[in-house]
Parts: structure tokens; C-alpha cells; sequence
């Protein structure tokens, strides 16, 4: 059995991604097709159309709890456990319909959760909390872009995210979608 995976949209819109990688070019894509599962993307991505970073004139709201409390003085049910409960996962999907990175049409609902102030697994009320005010969807690969601190994330009260490249100092804000 293939051990890649290659998510193609069927009408050529979205940009193919190698998972555990990210995007990768069309022509790469078909080479790949002999050695590769193909899967499409989901109905509601292709619908939705070519996924790019919002500009908004909204009002700014405030950065998040820096704590990754979100906002609880108390954790609530569930808040010092890593893996997030089936109702905190479905709510961040149903915030969050796609991958967080700026650019990635990653459909949530095959990401990751990540925590935005890391879990501390050794004392959990010391680090952020399972909750949804300190959860973002990032797919493996962005995901691992962001514990490599090659971009850094700011996630904000209206859970835009403000994406800081480290090493061009590069700002990109993507919202939820």
C-alpha cells in the first residue's frame, strides 16, 4: 500500500498537497500518481474556492489570553488533558474550517489541534489549556513549522492569527474560514 498521500481537487483549482508536507506543484502531483494514494479534496473546500489570507476593516480585537488560559480563571472540565474532547475538537473545526497557516487549504477536520501557548505535560495548569480560546487547526505540516519557530503565531480574541516569519520579520494575518 502507498505510504504518500496526495490531495487533488478533480477541477484544478486548489493546489495539490502532499500530506505530512504541504503543498506541492500540479506537475509533481501527476508524477506522483503511480506511487501515491490520490484522495480529493472534500466538497465543501472545492466550493469554497482558492483559500488566500483575508484582509479585513473589521475592528482589532485583543491578543488572546497570553497564558493559553483562554480567559479561565479555573480549567474547566477537560482543560488539563492534551487531547481535546469530541465536543472542544468539533467546536474548533466548526470555528475553523481549514488548516491556520496562512495559504493552506488543509481541511481542518484532517489536521492536528494545536495548542497556541504549548501544553506542558508535566504541570498542566502551568501551560496553555485544552480549551477553545488556546486551539487552532494546523495541518502535520504547518504544524511543524510552527513548534520549528519558523513562523510564530499571535492568536487574537476573534481567533484571526498573525503569522510573524522569523526570519523576514513578514507579517501574514489569516482568519477563520
Amino acid at each position: 500500500a502507498p505510504v504518500l498521500t496526495v490531495l487533488k481537487d478533480p477541477d484544478g483549482i486548489l493546489v495539490p498537497r502532499l500530506q505530512g508536507y504541504g503543498p506541492i506543484d500540479r506537475d509533481y502531483a501527476t508524477a506522483l500518481a503511480d506511487v501515491a494514494k490520490t484522495i480529493h479534496y472534500p466538497e465543501s473546500a472545492r466550493a469554497a474556492g482558492p483559500l488566500i489570507p483575508q484582509i479585513s476593516d473589521r475592528p482589532q480585537a485583543p491578543p488572546a489570553d497570553p497564558t493559553g488560559h483562554g480567559g479561565h480563571t479555573v480549567p474547566p472540565p477537560g482543560a488539563l488533558t492534551y487531547a481535546p474532547s469530541a465536543t472542544l475538537r468539533a467546536e474548533v473545526l466548526a470555528n475553523d474550517a481549514w488548516c491556520r497557516f496562512p495559504f493552506c487549504g488543509m481541511p481542518s477536520h484532517l489536521c492536528d489541534l494545536d495548542h497556541w501557548r504549548p501544553f506542558n505535560h508535566t504541570d498542566p495548569e502551568a501551560g496553555g489549556w485544552t480549551v477553545l480560546g488556546d486551539l487552532i487547526p494546523l495541518c502535520r505540516a504547518d504544524h511543524q513549522r510552527k513548534h520549528l519557530a519558523e513562523w510564530v503565531p499571535t492568536l487574537y480574541t476573534d481567533r484571526r492569527v498573525e503569522w510573524r516569519s522569523r526570519w523576514s520579520g513578514q507579517v501574514i494575518v489569516t482568519y477563520p474560514r
